[in-house]
């Protein structure tokens, strides 16, 4: 029946229902209800056009049946959402982290220089925390854009930049470290940003590589001047994150769905 499948694909289009099981059950329960009325209106003799004129006259206006949807579902919805986003930052988090780890080891035993530098209890964490913070940054503003109909990247930035700034108050009230909150702000911006506005991958690529280059021959000034090695280890050391957050940016957005969608 082409005008009921019609009717449900605008009811669920318009009634902002999670994705994944619930949807597919209000689906099911939409259809079934649809082919139980169309079974008892031919029992009763009508033709398919009046069962297609019937059915959309009988379960009303698909706008206002979406609107219902939307309102019931909105607490799930935000939970979902939540969920989805966290457990996506910690999962994209990890396994970048796990990556790049690899990486500057491999770089480490290539240069010479000691495991300890890479794997120092709190040169991890603080490497742990900001790719942490740059993958939460980057997904939150996917996540903010969705809010806005008009710029919604100025506006998300802004709104992201407002929660860092007072998670960073919160945190230097307590005397905790918050160098890693600003490191993701601007990393996450920086990455969402090059997306949004260099279409080429190339380009994206080389503007990426450019920048943590730069970053790793700053960093190699600052904490071993005049070192050689350290300088080429530190540039090789960036470049290597730079191609990790870069990935991510390109997986971030699918691996964020498909758990929204799976759950």
């Amino acid at each position: 029946m082409h005008s009921a499948d019609e009717l449900i694909d605008g009811i669920l289009s318009c009634s902002q229902i999670p994705p994944g099981k619930r949807r597919r059950e209000i689906q099911r329960e939409l259809r079934t209800h649809i082919e139980d009325f169309v079974v008892a209106a031919r029992e009763a003799g009508y033709g398919q056009d009046e069962i297609e004129k019937l059915a959309l006259a009988h379960f009303g206006d698909p706008g206002q049946i979406a609107r219902g949807f939307a309102w019931v579902y909105r607490h799930e919805r935000r939970r979902l959402r939540v969920f989805a986003y966290a457990l996506s930052t910690v999962l994209l988090a990890s396994s970048l982290f796990a990556g790049i780890l690899a990486i500057q080891a491999g770089l480490a035993l290539g240069f010479g220089t000691p495991l300890t530098t890479v794997f120092a209890s709190r040169h991890t964490a603080m490497q742990a925390l900001d790719i942490l913070a740059s993958v939460g940054a980057y997904l939150g503003l996917i996540s903010l854009e969705g809010l806005f109909k008009s710029h919604p990247f100025q506006k998300a930035v802004f709104l992201l930049m407002a929660i860092i700034a007072m998670l960073v108050v919160a945190c230097g009230a307590a005397g905790l470290h918050i160098t890693f909150l600003i490191f993701g702000l601007v990393n996450g911006v920086f990455f969402r940003t090059v997306q949004r506005f260099v279409a080429p991958k190339v380009a994206r690529a080389g503007i990426v590589a450019v920048c943590f280059l730069l970053a790793g021959f700053i960093s190699a000034l600052v904490w071993s001047p005049g070192s050689h090695i350290y300088l080429v280890a530190s540039c090789a050391s960036w470049l290597s994150m730079g191609a990790g957050y870069l990935l991510m940016s390109d997986l971030a957005a699918r691996v964020d769905r498909a758990l929204l969608n799976g759950l």
